[in-house]
């Protein structure tokens, strides 16, 4: 009877033991961003909704489960998979929150569509990820390959100015990966299920009641950080581009016109005092009310137009003077 006791023991601990270790393993494989100053870390294990807000494109409503999951694994995995093996053509990134990771298809059709639009082959990735803030952008920048041809789309709304996030930092997988990550986009939002018109417009009073004095309060510390990283962008050699992010304005209308007009101007002011393009499709996109799953995500019909606009810039971005000067070297 004592001996069947130790032997149960002994069994209870053998697998206590191994179920640690694969804990152990699975803990050392995870990548992550880790934040200080205020800002919400970025996990590769999963989303946290943000209530009323547009945090770097999130529109106050939980995010859907399952594929977005696994966003910011999938970039740090590209990262480190540009870091083992050495581009032999150009790098082309767009950094955002969710906004930026809603607007476009597939990195493997963004790809083909930028060569189709008469540009050359490129390693293109959408590293949008939910509650990105610009201090994590500055350290994803720092962990692309160094002396790359690189073009960085720094995706920008109302989301991307309500942090108070000082500094992030970048963990890579580890050993880097030596083959490529899937070029599928891990979308949260489909248009088999969008909200409707009178949440979305609730959507808007939530925004002009819980997050626009946020905004107000960290507008500067946002606008600084975004400076930054378009000279970090600079100094390593890339080509960095302010570009606007998808926006409702069919359900928005004119009531968040103060807001957006302040970070347009800093933009447009950024653009002129760095000489970098700023880009918008906003007007000439005229997306309807049915291709947005809120008032910033996009579903499949606003990201097929989408994607064609942002391949036809990227395409005639890469063949000018100016990033064969700039990004190209």
């Amino acid at each position: 009877m004592i001996r069947s006791h130790r032997r149960t023991r002994l069994v209870f601990i053998l697998l206590a033991t191994l179920v640690l270790t694969a804990i152990a393993a699975a803990c050392s494989a995870q990548v992550s961003v880790g934040a200080s100053g205020g800002g919400t870390p970025v996990s590769a294990a999963g989303e946290t909704p943000a209530a009323g807000s547009a945090g770097s494109g999130e529109g106050g409503v939980p995010a859907a489960r399952g594929a977005a999951s696994g966003d910011m694994a999938r970039i740090l995995s590209a990262l480190g998979y540009m870091r083992a093996v050495e581009p032999d053509r150009p790098v082309v990134v767009l950094l955002g929150g969710s906004a930026a990771r809603e607007s476009t298809i597939s990195d493997a059709a963004w790809r083909e569509q930028i060569e189709r639009k008469g540009g050359p082959a490129t390693l293109a990735w959408n590293m949008g990820s939910r509650n990105r803030t610009m201090a994590q952008n500055i350290a994803i920048v720092q962990k692309l390959p160094p002396g790359a041809s690189a073009l960085v789309y720094i995706g920008v709304n109302l989301g991307s100015f309500t942090s108070a996030q000082k500094s992030a930092t970048v963990t890579l997988p580890t050993p880097l990966p030596t083959a490529e990550p899937s070029l599928k986009q891990p979308h949260s939002y489909s248009s088999r299920k969008i909200l409707s018109k009178a949440k979305k417009k609730a959507l808007v009073k939530a925004w002009q009641k819980d997050r626009y004095p946020v905004f107000k309060r960290n507008f500067a510390t946002s606008a600084k950080k975004l400076e930054q990283l378009i000279k970090v962008c600079q100094r390593r050699g890339y080509c960095p581009v302010l570009f606007e992010l998808p926006r409702n304005t069919a359900v928005i209308g004119s009531a968040l016109n103060a807001p957006t007009k302040r970070y347009r101007d800093k933009c447009r002011a950024l653009s002129k005092k760095y000489g970098i393009p700023w880009v918008s499709f906003v007007s000439a996109a005229k997306l309807p009310n049915s291709s947005f799953y809120d008032l910033w995500h996009l579903v499949e019909p606003g990201r097929k137009v989408w994607q064609g606009l942002l391949s036809s810039r990227t395409a005639k971005i890469l063949n000018s003077d100016a990033f064969q000067d700039d990004g190209g070297s």
